[in-house]
């Protein structure tokens, strides 16, 4: 290269450096902080890059341009401008942002019958975008469903979770899917991993196998998109916990790839906690040919969190006290926590037989290993207090190791064929398949005497510095084996203009089996061919307007006893519960849609039974029925050109009967709110007056629960309120969002749940509640390329 050429380029270099525009929004003089510096570097560092790139282009741009052009343009002739992105390439970027806020449910994926639009759905079905993830700078997969107000969580003492829909509580394996395959709900799932999460309310069967009523929660994964892009993530969460991550679509042809990374350290919304996060998955979808297609998918997902408030267990005959401020140091211990690692593998193969037959089939391999220290807050009695000097509530703090399963191993699977033909006036979609999961689950051998660290006033908190202290390990057993095997056959019948009828039937196969630690098998139950039906009717008298009605019958496993019960680990009986609903859902111009339902459902109550007890400790088992009855409603999409929505309400009327025992029975189910509800907006101020500008707001609602079986002590209502706010602009021709979100900024203090159970290191307990996340924020800023 001539001496003359470097210094064109050097020159065009630093022109296209320093005219690289910058957001119109920014003052011409700004000072900015240490860390905003880096990061601002960091973009810089970007724009030359890009900028050389550039440099190179238009360089080689303008050889040929001197090279003499044919003098007559070829038929069809096609010109590309490297250096320049595409439509397409815009489009992607556009999309993978998600500042176009685009919360509309469009489409459902219902297992064996496929992907059918969200209207045409004869079940209730709520979900959260991508925009959603996205612009809400959501963290955890589990944090989506805050805006399904059929949905809660029961938080337990080991760091884990279970949902709650429409009153049911689920368990830890058979109400959750990935990509329609079976994975535990209570393993950590970030949201750098996924696309979107949908939750099918109530019972689901009869497409789905053995499960509890407690509805489908579907996550699905991010996949190669058609345009490759790079998109880079610099965050940061209150009080001190910097975030980088990266999403990689690369590829063209048959074979593309999708890479995510993440990294987070810092200190979470406690003083002196500690979280750590690490993650790296890989997608890749493979065009075997012009009708079959293969996806791949791997994941690995590290997370640690320690010095966060540990869960508030009380007695029936201790009234819970209102909810004190998570974010006060002292709730939790340094050495009080979890670390939790999970590896996930997973793959499926389309089939396009025919126009009008299709076949999938799948396979997911999870294996979650978990160390956990549980930090027991024992609310005390009265006369306890008085005993130790304490004027109003306090509690007894202890440490000790958990006895839930430390490792959970997990293999589901699914097939499925699909078609669909006619016969006379009645249009046929047919499918036929199966799905089922098999686990493995290993329980550790602690030392039954926790570690006491203190006990205080419940609104003044002890931080132990230097407890160094953690409860010891005895060994570990396999202590437990579920499986379960569907048939799955159905027939969705479009019966002329307005009417379409489905029927849904699946034949289930069930074992479980429970083992002590000398290997020795202590419990087994089998079922065969448990038969789960569902049958549906639409009546669509408007394209844009559906009447539905469905009833169904399931069976599900047996839940497992839980910790601090006397029978911990016992596999409880099957269970059979049985479902009614009906409603509407409208589409208005496409945009908007409009869901309203009722329902009402039952099934067999397992909770701690304090009239039985064994040495001291309560048996956990199944005593009287659960009833719920209720009504949803949901709105979804954009009000107007700039205006997106997402919320709606749950009544739900949940009771326990038939327990045998007054105190219990004709009583509110514990944790159950009777109303629930929460609202999103997102609003993008005209282009005419802010180019990129947009503000959202959250209002989430939580009722009255009942705090115990007896319904002699109550959890309050509760209101939060999240803001945030975003701007999207262009440097070096590549897209840039800054996001800003403040979550519960009225510092709203109250308990996110309180449900019937126990866990080891609080006996004579029954009942646990978990405090809501205190005010914290949350700061991103993501390029596109």
């Amino acid at each position: 290269m001539s001496i003359r050429l470097m210094k064109h380029y050097a020159g065009y270099l630093r022109r296209k450096i320093f005219s690289c525009p910058l957001p119109p929004i920014l003052p011409e003089k700004i000072r900015f902080a240490p860390d905003a510096v880096v990061i601002m570097r960091g973009v810089a560092g970007i724009c030359a890059v890009l900028a050389i790139q550039e440099a190179g282009t238009a360089k080689a741009a303008e050889a040929s341009s001197q090279v003499k052009a044919p003098s007559q343009k070829t038929a069809g002739e096609r010109v590309y401008v490297r250096g320049k992105k595409t439509d397409q390439q815009e489009a992607v970027a556009n999309e993978v942002s998600g500042v176009k806020a685009d919360y509309l449910n469009k489409e459902v994926d219902l297992g064996p019958l496929g992907k059918i639009p969200g209207e045409k759905a004869p079940f209730s079905v709520m979900s959260a975008s991508h925009d959603v993830v996205e612009n809400q700078q959501i963290r955890n997969m589990e944090d989506a469903t805050e805006y399904m107000p059929s949905v809660q969580w029961d938080t337990a003492n080991d760091s884990t979770s279970e949902i709650v829909n429409r009153g049911f509580v689920g368990d830890d394996v058979t109400n959750s899917r990935i990509d329609g395959l079976t994975a535990r709900i209570s393993a950590p799932y970030t949201s750098e991993q996924f696309d979107h999460l949908a939750v099918l309310n109530g019972m689901a069967g009869a497409m789905y196998g053995p499960m509890s009523p407690a509805g489908i929660m579907d996550m699905t994964l991010k996949r190669p998109t058609k345009q490759p892009f790079f998109n880079f993530n610099f965050g940061y969460d209150s009080n001190g916990a910097p975030l980088e991550s990266g999403d990689f679509s690369m590829g063209k042809g048959p074979i593309k790839g999708r890479i995510n990374l993440l990294n987070q350290t810092g200190q979470s919304y406690v003083a002196n906690s500690n979280i750590w996060r690490d993650m790296i998955s890989g997608d890749f979808d493979i065009q075997l040919n012009k009708r079959m297609k293969l996806e791949l998918d791997a994941s690995q997902y590290t997370i640690g969190v320690y010095g966060l408030p540990g869960e508030f267990a009380y007695a029936e005959n201790v009234q819970l006290p209102s909810a004190p401020n998570a974010a006060t140091p002292g709730y939790g211990q340094s050495n009080g926590g979890s670390v939790t690692s999970a590896s996930m593998g997973m793959e499926k193969l389309f089939i396009d037989i025919s126009r009008h037959w299709k076949a999938k089939l799948g396979g997911l391999y999870q294996d979650t290993a978990r160390n956990t220290f549980n930090i027991s807050n024992n609310i005390g009695s009265s006369s306890y207090c008085a005993g130790h000097g304490i004027d109003g509530s306090c509690y007894q703090q202890t440490l000790i190791h958990s006895d839930q399963n430390d490792n959970y191993m997990l293999w589901s699977n699914f097939a499925y064929l699909n078609g669909d033909f006619r016969t006379g006036l009645i249009h046929h979609q047919v499918n036929l398949g199966t799905n089922g999961y098999e686990s493995n689950y290993d329980v550790p051998i602690v030392d039954e005497n926790p570690i006491i660290i203190d006990t205080s006033p419940m609104y003044s908190p002890s931080v132990v510095h230097g407890l160094g202290q953690h409860p010891g390990i005895l060994g570990q057993y396999h202590a437990g084996y579920m499986a379960t095997q569907s048939l799955i056959a159905g027939d969705t019948m479009d019966i002329g203009r307005y009417f379409t009828v489905m029927g849904e039937f699946s034949w289930g196969w069930i074992r479980t089996m429970g083992f002590n630690p000398k290997g020795e098998e202590t419990r087994h139950y089998d079922a065969n061919v448990a038969f789960s039906p569902s049958v549906g009717m639409t009546f669509h008298p408007r394209k844009e307007l559906n009447f539905y009605f469905n009833w169904g019958k399931s069976i599900q496993p047996g839940p497992v006893a839980p910790g601090g019960s006397a029978n911990n680990g016992d596999i409880l009986p099957l269970i059979r519960s049985e479902q009614f609903e009906g409603g509407l859902k409208w589409t208005v111009r496409k945009k908007l849609q409009i869901n309203l339902d009722g329902f009402a459902a039952t099934r067999p109550y397992a909770f701690d039974n304090f009239d039985d007890m064994i040495n001291g400790r309560p048996v956990y088992g199944l005593f009287g029925s659960q009833h719920d009855y209720g009504i949803e409603y949901q709105m979804s999409g954009n009000l107007t050109r700039d205006l997106s929505i997402l919320g709606g309400f749950t009544w739900d009327h949940a009771e326990l009967e038939n327990t045998g025992n007054p105190l219990t029975s004709h009583r509110k189910v514990t944790g159950v709110a009777p109303w629930q509800a929460d609202i999103l907006f997102d609003w993008r101020v005209p282009k005419e007056l802010v180019s990129g500008l947009a503000f959202n707001a959250n209002v989430h609602y939580v009722g009255t629960r009942a705090a115990n079986v007896t319904n002699t002590t109550w959890a309050d209502e509760y209101v939060t309120l999240d803001l945030g706010a975003r701007y999207a602009t262009k440097i070096c021709d590549h897209n840039l969002v800054f996001r800003f979100t403040v979550d519960n900024v009225t510092q709203e203090q109250y308990w996110s749940s309180a449900f019937a159970t126990t866990n080891n290191g609080a006996p004579n307990t029954s009942n646990e509640a978990a405090l809501g996340l205190p005010r914290t924020w949350h700061l991103t800023a993501s390029m596109y390329f």
